[in-house]
């Protein structure tokens, strides 16, 4: 697996998504590699030329972003992530969606997690603190 610390120029993007205004991708690629996957077309804008499913990107001033980001951004409903797994294995070690959850925490966004994984749960009790998640 090829995993790589990337600093971001942004982190909060305006959605496509029907009923979400925003998307916050912590990450660039994804070691689910799901054959089912619906985003593995991104692979064409990173540069990676290995397979999706073989490269992780971690974007490391995502939290600082996402709190400077939102101070000029009109409350509406934030999805982490739409094309990679916020949870995925390097979140366990690096705490990227954490430091993004931390930074949302207490503003007025309603937070939507898409994620396979079971290690959403050691955020159980930040996930708590948002009262339209």
């Amino acid at each position: 697996m090829e995993t790589r610390q990337i600093e971001a120029k942004s982190i909060l993007s305006k959605s496509g998504i029907g009923g979400i205004s925003y998307c916050v991708n912590p990450y660039v690629g994804c070691s689910h590699g799901c054959v089912y996957c619906y985003a593995s077309f991104m692979k064409r804008f990173t540069g990676h030329r290995e397979p999706w499913g073989s490269f992780v990107d971690v974007k490391v001033n995502a939290p600082q972003l996402l709190e400077k980001q939102t101070r000029k951004t009109r409350d509406g409903v934030i999805i982490l992530s739409s094309v990679t797994d916020p949870y995925q294995p390097a979140e366990a070690r690096c705490r990227v969606t954490r430091g993004c959850l931390e930074a949302l925490a207490g503003k007025p966004f309603r937070v939507e997690v898409l994620t396979k994984s079971p290690l959403v749960l050691r955020d159980i009790d930040l996930l708590k603190t948002f009262k339209n998640l």
